[in-house]
């Protein structure tokens, strides 16, 4: 989610309609939980000003490094970013790809990902992690489910993904948030 100075740097994927962080694409990882009395949240990320699309809320995410599958890279970045969850390179996923509108071959990819509280009644603890990463993550937010497409300050790109996300995570749920 790093941004640069230089407008031919090699990090990002040319564009028509601008530019995109990550030459081979990005990915991330939208974490869910669902709490005891059925409701079902989601964890978002609020970019610091100093990524593109700084000040929005989002996925844990980022570039698609050389030799990564987009999974991978979601995991990584994701746990670069922040801690609390476990998330498993095994875990069932359901993923989302969203080529550029532009049609210029660049895609991000959505891993919507349950993840579980440490209590039978809490949705899991989690903090920014710190490292060479941290400036990146201005803050956390686990959010109602129902609530999300409302959430102030929410980044384009999730929120033209998000109803096929919602449909993905309520398939994984039943019907009820």
């Amino acid at each position: 989610m790093g941004a640069s100075r230089e407008a031919g740097d090699e990090r990002y994927h040319p564009c028509p309609g601008g530019r995109h962080w990550g030459p081979r694409g990005a990915a991330g990882i939208l974490p869910w939980a669902v709490t005891p009395d059925g409701r079902t949240w989601v964890l978002l990320s609020h970019r610091s000003p100093h990524v593109q699309a700084g000040g929005t809320w989002s996925t844990f995410g980022g570039a698609i490094d050389a030799g990564e599958t987009p999974w991978h890279a979601a995991l990584r970045e994701t746990s670069e970013e922040i801690e609390g969850i476990n998330i498993r390179p095994d875990a069932l996923v359901a993923g989302l790809e969203v080529p550029c509108e532009h049609g210029c071959g660049w895609s991000y990819t959505t891993f919507a990902v349950r993840v579980r509280g440490t209590g039978a009644d809490d949705l899991p603890r989690v903090r920014v992690a710190p490292g060479r990463a941290a400036w990146e993550t201005a803050g956390l937010a686990w959010v109602p489910v129902g609530r999300l497409a409302a959430h102030p300050g929410l980044h384009p790109g999730l929120r033209a993904a998000w109803p096929a996300l919602r449909r993905l995570i309520r398939g994984r749920t039943g019907p009820g948030e």
